[in-house]
């Protein structure tokens, strides 16, 4: 059976103006570095020295603000972006508008806003309380306005509310448009063929021809209502599977593969720019402090994390494998939020405005409350060590509270893992219920 219609539940009102607020002050905070964005200045240090930092400034000065006068070198082709194709683009577009970084800028906040709203509007049609998780989150306040984390959580968000809803192409189209904008969303992937293979397969194994009838007695009469998810035929599962995949690899084809043949050292800058970089306030670095140097080096950093983000995302895969069909909405929603909270738990690079994706994590498991709770009291304090303690006049200051909020995000975003990958497990154990238990309402809780 489907799930309820989009629009049966939904978030509450409040959370739109809540969100709303923190968004405002956020740009509000960060609008009063505008003065200093101008040609020749070191924007970067004097606005971290400040605590008034964004990357959305910093790269605009940096790619297209010059001496009297704005260019608009083409993303990729004649300039290398160190992200994904798409958020190039949207880096690039508004600097054609007039007006300069203010402008800019706005843009950004407007399109930010515009992905905040529609990630509460999504995570309310799944349970409109979870949706307090990106409303009320301090991280609104504090980090919104730094980079365009939100606009890419929107994409990943809609792929896995749509593909609880049965919309199967549009949450591959979601996916495939997340991953070209940042990375994380590729998460969606395995989960959501992990699903629709295991129901192909299942139909596969089961037969599609109806039940054989002894001569002389009547067919067992058919439930009422439509036909019960787990009983569609395979070919329709194959269909329903492309439908997912096919969306994906197009937008990702249709994005990539042309820059690519034009200008692939540019195109693929934003991998060989990640992989140099020297690990931030990580896992590495904190396991450096008692364990060899070379933990933190790239050449450990860098195969260690992804290998655990790769052992994390089969985990997920095969416990959603194992899901019965009614429930696999919840299971590709908790598998997909597990690997996003190890992958910051692990990644070797860490900046505060991060903390967005495990809210977002958290508001798709519908984890606890506490949880969310003691996230944001960590988002206000890592938030406070990265630009008020550690300033680029005093580096190496206050190193026992960046080693701090390096411990307490492990420890937490271990649990709050911990907390999906048992739900996860308890699903895929779990016999299914009897179809006369089986309400929409189920799919999704």
């Amino acid at each position: 059976m489907r799930p309820p219609p989009p629009g049966s539940a939904r978030a509450p009102r409040a959370a739109y103006a809540v969100a709303g607020l923190l968004l405002l002050g956020s740009y509000l905070l960060l609008a009063r570095s505008l003065p200093e964005v101008r040609a020749g200045f070191d924007y970067t240090r004097w606005a971290l020295q400040h605590g008034i930092y964004s990357d959305v400034l910093a790269l605009s000065l940096e790619h297209y603000v010059r001496v009297g006068h704005v260019v608009h070198p083409l993303p990729y082709v004649h300039d290398r972006i160190e992200y994904p194709v798409l958020l190039g683009f949207v880096l690039w577009l508004p600097a054609w508008l007039p007006g300069g970084p203010p402008m800019w800028f706005a843009v950004e906040g407007v399109l930010t806003a515009a992905a905040t709203f529609g990630t509460i509007h999504l995570v309310g049609r799944v349970r409109p309380t979870a949706a307090w998780w990106i409303a009320a989150c301090p991280a609104l306040l504090t980090d919104a306005a730094i980079n365009w984390d939100l606009i890419g959580i929107f994409f990943m968000v809609a792929a896995v509310v749509w593909f609880s809803e049965e919309r199967h192409a549009w949450s591959g189209t979601a996916a495939g448009v997340g991953v070209c904008f940042k990375l994380f969303p590729v998460a969606v992937a395995p989960m959501a063929l992990a699903a629709l293979g295991s129901r192909w397969w299942r139909a596969t194994t089961r037969g599609d021809a109806p039940p054989r009838v002894e001569p002389g007695k009547r067919a067992a009469p058919m439930p009422d209502g439509p036909e019960p998810s787990d009983r569609k035929p395979a070919r329709g599962r194959a269909a329903d599977l492309r439908r997912w995949a096919a969306p994906f690899v197009v937008v990702c084809g249709v994005v990539f593969l042309p820059l690519l043949a034009v200008a692939p050292s540019n195109t693929w800058w934003f991998v060989r720019f990640n992989d140099t970089r020297m690990a931030k306030d990580s896992l590495w670095g904190l396991l450096a402090l008692g364990l060899p140097r070379t933990v933190d080096r790239n050449g450990f950093a860098n195969p260690a994390s992804l290998l655990i983000v790769v052992a994390v995302i089969v985990f997920g895969a095969w416990r959603v494998w194992r899901i019965p069909p009614e429930r696999h909405g919840r299971g590709v929603a908790l598998a997909t939020a597990m690997v996003v909270i190890v992958w910051m738990a692990v990644n070797k690079i860490w900046n505060p405005q991060y903390v967005l994706w495990v809210f977002a994590a958290g508001a798709l498991a519908s984890l606890p409350a506490a949880f969310g709770v003691t996230l944001g009291a960590f988002s206000i304090y890592d938030w406070w060590f990265e630009f008020h303690l550690r300033l680029p006049s005093r580096p190496l200051a206050f190193a026992s509270v960046g080693q701090s909020s390096v411990a307490i995000r492990v420890v937490l975003f271990g649990l709050m893992a911990g907390w999906a990958a048992r739900e996860l497990w308890r699903l895929a154990s779990e016999r299914a219920a009897p179809q006369a238990e089986r309400v929409p309402a189920a799919i999704l809780r």
